[in-house]
Formats: structure tokens, C-alpha cells, sequence
């Protein structure tokens, strides 16, 4: 203990019986307050020392409540300041000398010299009282810092009454406090305790804490305050309000003098710097206020996002909203994924075709993951954020690219996206691209419930008669490439009829596709995470854009599912990092498997309907339309899956063919029809060129080729022929022809460009040629088993985003 403090308690309490004797016969309590004699009946029918004694002696200091930064991927980027008090705790080294100085000098310039309770000052309080004058000096920095912590403790337990009992005039109160003060000066050092002051007090205008207050007022940080700005701030604590130098300069400025006065009456300061010091303006240069809100964040739906992300995260508490309390109040540094040049990139390439003007009739959103780790890179929609809720132009306060748990968006119809899942249960089932499907019906003929597997049929009503919204209509003995390519809808009900509809919903449970709404315990907003009816299972289950980027990117990283997360890191207040507990990747799909998904649909952006928005480089991708106006375009390579909704957020009767929107030259157009390529493919090619700038090409993974057990056979080479060549060369060999759409080659207009499949295949399937356009392009890469094909001219360059 150092030299001046009081050496043992028995010394204390003797000496606060002989206090308390003095103050009943005065009429005053040594704190420098005046309490009537009336007041103190009760405390003195024992003697000082048998009260002292019978008082509480258990003081546990609180943990300051301090703000949690969100921060993009970058580490640099501030998102958001989110507090419940904006404060930010610093150690002693890291506040100036002369703050410490000028807090003591003006609080407690004994400090350093008793034991928490300063006798020499409550004596001076006591007779200045009884002399009629202001009694002041009783109350120690230690005291003080007692009387703050017991109300700052009591206010975060939401006890009200105990906060105010914590600041109240009465004897026993002040007791307590003294003999608080006293533990501390026992358990804490003189530094200690000062450092946790500074760090608690509150300095006025929504500042906290001696950090935030230099920050605040001045655009420094506690470490750099000179003596002028340090006095200003000590001169805060005793009346915050009255001496806010923001909307109180004069009475500040007052103040602070006062506090240099003290500085150098008691030698932290000579006469030089007092001089220098007073004669400098109060220079408040008032910061901006932390955001310490999503609404006033630059990226306000991301900002959303994180916070109801973080609000189920074990890792913070067992309720949603003790979590996003600890958040509020820990001091985390919580580094999310966001990259900020992709999300301004997305922005734009978003905002050429659909902006804020085209709401609330249309709206747009999108959202990017890595798909090899599942972290959310971009998240953009078309509308700005409604910080009041209130109906406005171009606002809105519901995140379209994030599921209802994280944004509160039900999600929308994904349309033809969905068949993915089809396709993959065929290719488990050994039914390959190739595989010809049964029973295609014609458009508009109906399918009845025993059409379909047991659990997942259609109701008792009408039957269901689907029809084609985007390919044509299938050609006779069409397989799944084809039926993939086009997106023909009938030849989906088909194979869906041959492979079982449950058998598709268990392989898309399996691959963790849910619809939007999220509030059952298995994940879905009525009990069911997919739907059991075949027309929403195959071809319109409700779903947000940030779970189809996820379903695409386990085909693009060869089945393996890494589940999205916006979370790069997060540390606490000292400084270690938090263990998140996040569930990791896993693998759910069989690597050939994926790998063949990713060859079908990689055909779609190379000859299907994915074709006008290629990106130059190997993609896979899938168009989707809804019939009530609801379009997608999803695609990923094995670096990033992005998907593109667009269509109508609020309601199912806006017309494209009326809707004059932005092309992607930047001139206005309307829209004829509703389809995938058009409207958020686009902005699916512009959103992933971004991400992909100066990354390099990383292939697929290659699909395992089927065991040669005597079923499949070499395809004849016919490309050049005319079609009739070619199918006469074709069934020869045993199988059967299909003709299917044109494509760009170097062959002659007319004759056969190439075939699906290009090599071998099963004897008796159905082999489909596709027709010369006569405009030269890149042909396919002659195998070992074909003659080489003729030269082809440079590759043309992609068009613009």
C-alpha cells in the first residue's frame, strides 16, 4: 500500500465513528452534501463502527459497455458502429498524461494520497458546511468511481430503482460507498481504478467513456488530447449537460479553465502552459456519429443481414435477443465477407437494367458466394433502403437476396432452376445425358395424380396440364441434355414421372434446399422444408437468391456444400478471436455425379439458354420464369455462384411487355416477355465478370466416364454432312436421331455442326445433331476416336456487360 493511505480498516471505521458523531451534531453527511440531522436518527442508535460493519462488503466492478464494429472483408471498411452506449475501452497507456492529470487534478487532487476515503477533505466539508459556505472535496475519485459502477451495474440489469438508489442522498448510501471505496483501494491499484473511471463516465452527447469523447469532440483518440482538450473533457464529467461543449461552448469553455486553474494550482501545469492553454479557442470539432444503426449504414440490407445472422449464433448467448445485446455491448470486431468493390460492381451491373424508379411494380436482387467456402462476397437488390418503413418511392426495408430469417423476404418462385434437382436424381439413378425420356406428352395434356410417386402427387382436383414457358417444344425421343438445354417443362414432368417425384425432393433435401420461410424446427414456415406438390417441386418452390447461389456452387465444387455465411472473423474486446461454432463444408453429392451436372448444364451456357449471357469462361448456369412474372437466372464456376431474381415484389400483375426498362447499353427498352436470358441474366454477366476480373480460368471437375461393358458405342463423325447424311451414317450404327437447335460453327450453313453425345454412347439411344448456323466459331476439339475437324477463326469477343 502506498505511502498516505490509510493502513488497515479499524483505523477507517474509528475514524468514520468519530465522522459520523460529528455530522448528527452538525446536521451534515461527509460527502459535502447537507442531509438534516432527521435523516441520520436511525444510523446512530449503534455506534459508527457497528453500522460500518453491518454494510455489504461484496463490490464487483462492471464491464464497460462498449461498440462492436462491422467491418467488410477489407478490415478497413466500416459498415456499421453498432452500441447500446458508444464507448470504446482503452488501458491507461493508451490515454494522454494530461487527461489523467486534469481528471484528478479537478476531481480529486489527493488521489494519489489516501486510501479511497479522503478524512482531510470530509473534515474541510463538514466545517465549510457548518460555516455556511459550499461544501465540497468530500468525495473521492475512488467514490466516485464506486457511485458510477453501482448505477451502471443496476441500469444494465434494467433494475431503475437500484440505479437511482445508487446516486442518492442518504447516510446509509454514502456509507456503503465509503466502505466500497475502501475494498477497492485494497483489491485495485491507484492506476486501475483512474483507467476504469475514465473508461465508465459518461462525457455528454451520447459519448461514453474518455475514447469515445476525444473521438467525438475533437477527431482524435484519448492517447493524442493536449492540455486544453484534456481539461475540456475533465471539466465534462461533473455536469455533462451543463458543460457539453457542443451545445454549451460558453459554459464549457468556463469550465475548462476552471480545470487549468486547478492543473497548475496543484503543479501538473506551469504558468506558460496555463497561459497557452486558456488562450486557445475550445476547437470542438464535432465527428459524425457512429452508425450505430443498420438504417444509417452505407450497406444497410448487408448490415441487416449480419446482425440477424449473428442473432442465431450460439456463440452469443442462448435467445436472439440476449445475442444481439452481447453484440451491441462487447466490443467485437466483427469482420464480415463483404467485398466492397464487387458490391458496387454488382450494384452497377443491377442498375443498368432494373433501378429504385422500376419499384414497387419490379424489383431485382442477387446475391454472390465463393463456392468453395459459401461466404457471401456481394448481396445487391434495386431499391434503396426505407429506414421509416413507411411507404416510399424506390424503398423498402425487406432484403429480396437473403432468406426470411435474415431479411424478411418470403422468397419467390424459382421457376425452371429447380431442375436441377431432377437432373441430379436421374444421374443417380445411372440415366445419363443421353438418356432418352419416356412418355413426353404434348403441352396442355393433363397429368393425374396416379401419374406421379406416392407422397408427392398432385391433389384430387383437375388434372394438371403443363405447357412450355421458355424452350420449345421437346422433338421426339428428346433426352435429358436436351430437355436441360431448352428448359422444356413437359419434357421435366416426364422424366420426373420415371425417376419418382419424392426421389427428387429427397436429393434436393439432401443438397439442403428449403423454401424461404424459416420458423418450423426443420426449417420451413409450415413444417416442410420442399414442397410434395410436383408443379411447385419442379418448376416454382418459393426460394431466395442466396440459397440457389448455394445450390449451384455444390454442382460447380463437385458436391461438396459449403453453407453461406457472412463472417470472415470475429474478435473480442481483448482482442481473441470468437469461436463461432460454424457447421463446415461437407459433401453431398458423389464427386462423379456433380461432375456429370456440371457437364449438362455447362451445355446450357454454351448451346442453350444460357448462351446470350456467357461470360468467357466455362459456366454452368440455368434460366428461370415463372408465370407470375417471377424470372432467375443462376450460374456458377468453381470459384463463385451467383443468382439473379427479377420480377415483381409486391405483386403478380405487372406486365414486362409494358415495363420500359434499361437495356444493357444503357438505353431504355421495353420487354416483350418475361425470360431468364433477359432481364437477370444480364445482370447475372455483369455481376460475375466483376468477381472473376483477374482471376484465373479453374476448370470443372471431370465426370467419371461409364464402365464400356459392351452397351455403348462409337457415334459416327458426321459433322459437315447434310442431315440426311448424317442420319442415315447415325441409324447405321444403331441409334436413333434427333434433330435439335442451330449453333455457330466453321461447317457449311446447313450441314451438321456436331452431335450430343460427341463420342459413345448407349446402342439404341437417341443421338441429337445440331444444325450449322454457317457463322464461324470455335467447333468442339476433335477426340481420339473422330478425324480432325476443319480450321476454325478466332473465337469472337463477349459482348459487354
Amino acid at each position: 500500500m502506498k505511502q498516505g493511505r490509510l493502513s488497515a480498516i479499524p483505523t477507517v471505521m474509528s475514524l468514520l465513528a468519530a465522522f459520523l458523531a460529528v455530522s448528527v451534531v452538525g446536521g451534515f453527511l461527509g460527502a459535502g452534501l447537507l442531509i438534516p440531522a432527521t435523516a441520520m436518527m436511525g444510523t446512530v442508535v449503534k455506534s459508527g463502527t457497528e453500522v460500518y460493519e453491518a454494510l455489504p462488503t461484496e463490490f464487483t466492478s462492471v464491464v464497460p459497455q462498449q461498440q462492436s464494429e462491422l467491418l467488410a472483408s477489407d478490415g478497413k471498411t466500416v459498415i456499421a458502429t453498432l452500441y447500446s452506449e458508444n464507448r470504446i475501452v482503452v488501458p491507461l497507456s493508451a490515454i494522454s498524461p494530461w487527461m489523467q492529470k486534469a481528471q484528478v487534478s479537478i476531481e480529486d487532487h489527493r488521489f494519489y494520497e489516501h486510501g479511497g476515503v479522503d478524512l482531510e477533505g470530509i473534515g474541510s466539508a463538514v466545517a465549510g458546511a457548518a460555516l455556511g459556505g459550499t461544501a465540497r472535496g468530500a468525495s473521492t475519485l475512488t467514490q466516485q468511481y464506486v457511485k458510477v459502477t453501482l448505477e451502471k451495474a443496476a441500469l444494465d440489469r434494467g433494475d431503475t430503482k437500484a440505479a437511482k438508489a445508487a446516486k442518492a442522498v442518504t447516510a446509509s448510501r454514502k456509507l456503503q460507498e465509503l466502505k466500497y471505496a475502501a475494498q477497492v483501494e485494497k483489491e485495485m491499484t491507484k492506476e486501475q481504478i483512474l483507467q476504469n473511471y475514465l473508461n465508465l463516465v459518461y462525457f455528454g452527447d451520447q459519448a461514453y467513456g474518455v475514447e469515445a469523447a476525444a473521438r467525438h469532440y475533437f477527431r482524435t483518440t484519448a492517447a493524442k488530447l493536449t492540455i486544453p482538450q484534456a481539461a475540456t473533457l475533465a471539466g465534462v464529467v461533473q455536469q455533462p449537460g451543463a458543460n457539453d461543449p457542443v451545445k454549451n461552448p460558453k459554459a464549457a469553455l468556463t469550465r475548462r479553465n476552471v480545470v487549468l486553474d486547478a492543473m497548475h494550482r496543484y503543479g501538473y501545469i506551469d504558468a506558460t502552459q496555463l497561459k497557452t492553454a486558456k488562450a486557445s479557442p475550445l476547437g470542438v470539432i464535432k465527428a459524425d456519429p457512429p452508425k450505430n444503426s443498420c438504417a444509417a449504414s452505407s450497406y444497410p440490407y448487408w448490415c441487416n443481414y449480419v446482425v440477424n445472422y449473428l442473432k442465431t449464433l450460439p456463440a452469443f448467448g442462448t435467445q436472439p435477443n440476449e445475442r444481439e445485446g452481447r453484440i451491441r455491448r462487447g466490443g467485437y470486431r466483427i469482420v464480415t465477407t463483404l467485398d466492397p468493390d464487387l458490391q458496387e460492381r454488382a450494384a452497377e451491373s443491377m442498375g443498368r437494367i432494373i433501378s429504385p424508379q422500376d419499384y414497387p411494380t419490379f424489383g431485382a436482387a442477387a446475391t454472390t458466394i465463393e463456392s468453395n467456402t459459401g461466404k457471401i462476397r456481394a448481396m445487391v437488390q434495386s431499391t434503396s433502403y426505407n429506414p421509416t418503413g413507411k411507404p416510399e418511392p424506390g424503398k423498402t426495408q425487406v432484403n429480396w437476396g437473403a432468406d426470411f430469417r435474415y431479411g424478411a423476404s418470403g422468397g419467390f418462385s424459382v421457376g425452371s432452376t429447380m431442375k436441377l434437382f431432377a437432373v441430379i436424381e436421374a444421374l443417380k439413378q445411372g440415366k445419363g445425358e443421353s438418356y432418352v425420356i419416356p412418355d413426353i406428352r404434348p403441352p396442355g395434356t393433363p397429368w393425374y395424380p396416379r401419374d406421379f410417386q406416392n407422397g408427392c402427387t398432385t391433389g384430387a382436383g383437375a388434372p394438371w396440364t403443363p405447357g412450355n414457358a421458355e424452350g420449345d417444344d421437346p422433338p421426339p425421343g428428346a433426352d435429358i441434355g436436351i430437355a436441360t438445354r431448352n428448359s422444356i417443362n413437359t419434357a421435366f414432368v416426364a422424366l420426373a414421372a420415371d425417376i419418382g417425384t419424392c426421389n427428387i425432393r429427397n436429393t434436393a433435401l439432401a443438397m439442403g434446399m428449403h423454401n424461404s420461410r424459416r420458423s418450423a424446427e426443420d426449417g420451413s414456415q409450415d413444417g416442410k422444408p420442399l414442397s410434395t406438390y410436383p408443379p411447385t417441386l419442379l418448376l416454382g418452390e418459393d426460394a431466395s437468391p442466396e440459397t440457389m447461389a448455394q445450390m449451384y456452387a455444390i454442382v460447380a465444387n463437385r458436391g461438396i456444400s459449403c453453407p453461406n455465411t457472412p463472417l470472415e472473423s470475429v474478435t473480442d474486446s481483448y482482442g481473441k478471436k470468437v469461436d463461432l461454432q460454424l457447421p463446415g463444408c461437407r459433401r453431398v453429392l458423389e464427386e462423379g455425379i456433380a461432375n456429370q451436372a456440371a457437364g449438362i448444364f455447362q451445355t446450357v451456357m454454351t448451346e442453350g439458354t444460357g448462351r446470350p449471357v456467357q461470360i468467357g469462361r466455362p459456366s454452368i448456369g440455368k434460366t428461370g420464369t415463372d408465370a407470375d412474372n417471377e424470372t432467375w437466372f443462376v450460374g456458377a464456376t468453381p470459384q463463385y455462384s451467383t443468382a439473379v431474381w427479377a420480377g415483381t415484389p409486391d405483386q403478380n400483375n405487372g406486365s414486362w411487355a409494358r415495363m420500359r426498362l434499361h437495356s444493357v447499353d444503357g438505353n431504355a427498352r421495353y420487354y416483350p416477355k418475361a425470360m431468364g436470358y433477359l432481364i437477370p441474366g444480364p445482370i447475372w454477366r455483369g455481376v460475375m465478370r466483376a468477381a472473376h476480373d483477374g482471376k484465373p480460368v479453374v476448370p470443372f471437375g471431370q465426370a467419371a466416364q461409364p464402365a464400356d461393358d459392351g452397351r455403348t458405342v462409337d457415334i459416327p463423325d458426321v459433322r459437315g454432312m447434310s442431315v440426311d447424311e448424317a442420319t442415315s451414317a447415325i441409324e447405321a450404327a444403331g441409334f436413333r436421331v434427333t434433330v435439335g437447335g442451330r449453333v455457330a460453327s466453321g461447317y457449311p450453313r446447313g450441314t451438321v455442326a456436331r452431335t450430343r453425345p460427341t463420342d459413345r454412347a448407349p446402342k439404341g439411344s437417341a443421338v441429337t445433331l445440331r444444325i450449322s448456323t454457317g457463322v464461324r466459331s470455335t467447333p468442339r476439339a476433335p477426340t481420339a476416336n473422330r478425324a480432325a475437324a476443319p480450321p476454325a477463326a478466332p473465337p469472337a469477343a463477349p459482348p459487354a456487360p
